[in-house]
């Protein structure tokens, strides 16, 4: 398995934050999407295509993002024939993956500007999300397709852990360069931290005579 470090932002991937929700120590899945329909009289990109939206949430356990592994490609529903809602800035799996439905091993992303979508200020919004994640999830009635097919549901797994609204958490998480091993990172980190001790020396050096460094 690829090794990545997640302690330092200088091996974050440009331009690759985005948002996820926890429930306690569970991280919100993404399980298939729980509408969809033919647009045959829609006008605009959506025409008669196929629309999904409403991602079916799931919850499962946190992995510690010693890896990439818990990130899904953004699927390309235009270069399908199909069209996807973004206008809450859900993250696109692929809607007709049954892997997600089976193991639910992918969390459910939002681009990293989504909340701007729900409201003027990140904290406004992210009550809102973290709202609208807690309804569905234990939404009696969203929970009985996985109730019907004998796999434990997000509610069950809510009640059971004695977890409340209050424990659902809008956080942000990153894509991080990867490695072949802990020690590789190492040398690439040794080199990353020489080259600012350089140049911090170079600096302090072209301070005038008693200028404070």
């Amino acid at each position: 398995m690829s090794y990545v470090c997640t302690t330092s932002k200088h091996f974050r991937v440009d331009e690759s934050e985005l948002l996820y929700m926890t429930v306690g120590e569970w991280v919100v899945s993404f399980e298939g999407y729980a509408y969809q329909w033919e647009n045959e009289r829609t006008l605009g990109p959506a025409r008669k295509k196929r629309q999904f939206s409403g991602a079916h949430l799931g919850l499962t356990e946190q992995c510690d993002f010693n890896c990439n592994d818990w990130f899904s490609p953004r699927y390309d529903f235009l270069g399908h024939g199909l069209y996807f809602d973004y206008s809450y800035g859900d993250y696109p799996f692929g809607p007709n993956s049954k892997d997600y439905w089976q193991s639910a091993d992918k969390y459910m992303l939002w681009e990293d500007d989504a909340w701007k979508k729900r409201a003027d200020n990140f904290w406004s919004a992210k009550a809102i999300m973290e709202e609208s994640v807690w309804r569905q999830l234990t939404n009696p009635y969203s929970n009985l397709a996985d109730k019907w097919s004998g796999r434990t549901t997000p509610l069950e797994i809510i009640e059971a852990q004695g977890l409340d609204k209050s424990d659902v958490n809008l956080q942000t998480i990153y894509l991080y360069q990867e490695f072949d091993s802990k020690e590789e990172c190492n040398e690439v980190h040794k080199d990353i931290v020489v080259q600012e001790h350089k140049e911090e020396i170079k600096r302090i050096l072209s301070l005038p005579y008693g200028a404070s460094i």
